[in-house]
């Protein structure tokens, strides 16, 4: 787990805390499947996006896929992030079939990085808020 300093309280929900507290604190990577069709999902919920099935259950995801899209962010959403600028974004396809977002780590010029690369979870952890969130590094 890598640390670093949000700019911003994150905020966990009832459908979503299953993914974050186990993050948080053993640095585990969970997404909802579906015990009636096998489907994993996500965003996370109580009912499966995929049959409607409300029989989910929480599993631990091998945190590898492909990158799926990629940007720079070079200008500030949030007041306080403009001293990270620039950031970069990216979405990720994983291996169990979802898509995910998260930050891109490890590159020098984002143009130069390819679509479809295949990539892996690193957690970005800031001890002080106790927040955990998803950054993906090229393999």
């Amino acid at each position: 787990m890598r640390k670093i300093t949000l700019p911003f309280d994150l905020r966990t929900s009832y459908d979503n805390e299953p993914f974050y507290k186990p993050a948080q604190e053993e640095g585990k990577f969970l997404l909802p499947r579906c015990k009636d069709c096998g489907k994993y999902y996500w965003p996370a919920a109580f009912i499966c996006e995929h049959c409607g099935s409300a029989n989910v259950e929480w599993v631990e995801a091998s945190g590898h896929g492909r990158l799926y899209s990629k940007v720079e962010e070079r200008f500030a959403f949030h007041p306080g992030i403009k001293e990270y600028l620039p950031i970069g974004l990216c979405s990720v396809n994983l291996d169990e079939g979802p898509r995910v977002f998260g930050r891109l780590l490890g590159y020098e010029n984002i143009e130069d990085v390819p679509y479809d690369a295949p990539v892996h979870l690193v957690w970005l952890r800031d001890d002080e808020k106790a927040a955990t969130i998803m950054g993906w590094e090229l393999d």
